[in-house]
């Protein structure tokens, strides 16, 4: 098995990651200035550097003076920090983002930022262009599992797709199937078997359009749900109409009282023990599993100051997060009395020039780092032990863990 197939990605790192390259991704150059290096964990460190010196002497043929000047900056920055960290890489590489970032014409603002890959990097890459280069880190959060959900009767059916903790409809479909009351004239007999006919030949067409619809996803398809209200779903299932690769991962069928999108998100809602490899089955669990300790046990903390108190002690297990939260933590050192000061900052805009120092009140301060918050706690939870699950808003539980308890929480070892 190949060696990316063996590596174990957590949820809470995969969060991050993304979150990363969303805000990567909103940067523009004002021309080719943006540079990406990917550098995988066993490139070799004279290479690297003699790529950069030759890349910085070939700049010098870039016409416009700003694009050069910035290109240069960028290389000499890039090179400086590989200096700083001795080339030293982290086990799955690193990419470096380095340039003028600044949204002020004639304005320079030559930025690093550096990303350590969820998945180990093979292939070194240089790449100068208007925007970060991030297609290989993209690839690398697409969610790896998928489930398909089909809820049928006789008058309609609705094809999903499970990605994670959120369904996608893939398509609508109606039979056409005349209802129990017959047109006059016809016999009894007659009308049922035109019945059956039509429902049959609809049962085809659903089963050849999941056929199209998932058999390119081959074994990232981890299962097949099928629902729907009475026994149409099991009548459907076995003609063993789907193909056979198909058929084989059925995973069982589940009772809904509709077969539109509401019958989906029954099903969803209602297959608990048949998707328990699903991230939003999981998501469910966990968060029912901090209300009972908020309920039962009171081994719950929630809020900001409670839940950063408690990892402090040591008496976090489990920490739980929202996935929407967009604060930012800022690291100052003050220059005057060296004073060091951790910062959470919860609105954007913040300006760190209006920074004072809280223990000599002076303005003189340096910025040492800026970090998303939900990174901040999951490197706190890591250096104390405990587990970190990211609630997205995708559930209903989801949501009332972000509106009811801020969307941070904690289950702990101890009161």
């Amino acid at each position: 098995m190949a060696k990316e197939h063996l590596e174990e990605i957590s949820e809470a790192d995969m969060v991050v990651f993304k979150k990363k390259l969303r805000k990567f991704s909103q940067f523009r150059g004002k021309g080719t200035e943006l540079i990406s290096l990917y550098l995988p964990p066993d490139v070799d460190r004279g290479t690297v550097m003699s790529q950069l010196t030759e890349e910085t002497s070939q700049s010098s043929n870039i016409k416009s003076p700003t694009t050069r000047k910035n290109v240069q900056g960028a290389l000499r920055k890039i090179q400086n920090f590989l200096k700083t960290i001795d080339f030293k890489l982290p086990k799955n590489g690193l990419v470096v983002f380095c340039g003028n970032v600044s949204e002020k014409e004639g304005k320079s603002d030559i930025q690093l930022f550096t990303l350590k890959p969820v998945k180990t990097l093979k292939t070194k890459l240089y790449w100068c262009d208007s925007e970060f280069h991030l297609a290989p880190l993209e690839e690398m959060a697409q969610p790896s599992d998928f489930f398909g959900i089909l809820a049928i009767d006789k008058n309609e059916a609705t094809i999903a797709l499970l990605i994670g903790k959120k369904y996608e409809i893939l398509g609508h479909f109606t039979s056409g199937v005349s209802g129990k009351s017959r047109a006059g004239g016809q016999s009894a007999h007659r009308f049922e078997r035109l019945r059956e006919e039509a429902a049959n030949d609809f049962f085809k067409r659903i089963a050849e359009k999941m056929n199209n619809i998932f058999l390119p996803y081959g074994e990232k398809l981890k299962g097949l749900l099928i629902a729907g209200p009475g026994i149409t779903k099991n009548y459907f299932l076995n003609k063993e109409l789907l193909d056979h690769r198909l058929q084989k991962i059925v995973l069982g069928t589940v009772d809904t009282s509709y077969t539109d999108e509401s019958g989906i998100r029954e099903a969803v809602n209602d297959s608990g023990e048949l998707l328990h490899d699903a991230e939003i089955t999981k998501e469910k669990a966990v968060v029912n599993q901090f209300l009972t300790a908020v309920v039962k046990t009171g081994l719950a903390a929630y809020g900001q100051k409670e839940v950063e108190e408690a990892l402090k002690l040591g008496k976090v297990s489990l920490l739980l997060l929202s996935e929407n939260n967009d604060w930012s933590v800022y690291k100052f050192r003050c220059n005057s009395c060296n004073f060091e000061e951790e910062l959470v900052v919860k609105e954007p805009g913040f300006d760190e020039n209006r920074y004072k120092c809280p223990k000599c009140q002076s303005s003189q301060a340096e910025l040492l780092e800026q970090v998303d918050y939900i990174d901040w706690m999951v490197e706190k939870a890591k250096d104390t032990g405990a587990e970190t699950k990211l609630v997205s808003s995708e559930t209903a539980e989801g949501e009332q863990f972000s509106k009811g308890f801020g969307g941070i929480g904690a289950i702990l070892r101890y009161k």
